[in-house]
């Protein structure tokens, strides 16, 4: 075997381990690519539903102080809200306090809601839910754009 031969099969064989090595480091590359934009995407779908939650939950129960509603749309109304405030806490973390401040916020909201004359407590209370939902929702998004961008 010739010089020119060893260098031959020497650079073939340097293109192997090289073409391996690249085949691998792809691999993985795409295989986390992928995860993170499953998990973005099912937490900006997640963000966009609470959001929509709170924000529908804030809007039927202002419609429900006022009083004149008829029976009939007052008790669709009223099975709305609730339903509303029972997604809501599904979609939070049941340990995680702030999750849970969100919670009770809505909780505190609907019986507010429930009282009688709470003609200045509860636009307070859902001007707080509002704005601590927003508050988290843009730290969540914050955590969305720093684990898209490999953070």
């Amino acid at each position: 075997m010739g010089s020119n031969d060893v260098v031959a099969i020497t650079g073939i064989a340097v293109t192997f381990v090289v073409s391996v090595a690249n085949l691998i480091y792809s691999l993985r590359t795409n295989r986390r690519t992928i995860f993170v934009n499953t998990v973005t995407t099912s937490r900006l779908k997640w963000i966009d539903t609470l959001r929509d939650e709170v924000s529908e939950f804030i809007a039927v129960t202002t419609r429900l102080a006022d009083h004149s509603l008829p029976l009939d749309k007052r008790t669709e109304m009223l099975l709305q809200r609730d339903t509303l405030l029972h997604q809501i806490a599904l979609h939070l973390n049941p340990v995680d306090p702030e999750d849970q401040r969100l919670k009770t916020l809505a909780i505190r909201a609907r019986e507010l809601s429930e009282q009688g004359d709470v003609k200045k407590e509860l636009p307070a209370a859902l001007t707080e839910l509002r704005d601590a939902t927003g508050n988290y929702l843009k730290k969540e998004w914050n955590r969305v754009k720093n684990e898209s961008e490999g953070r």
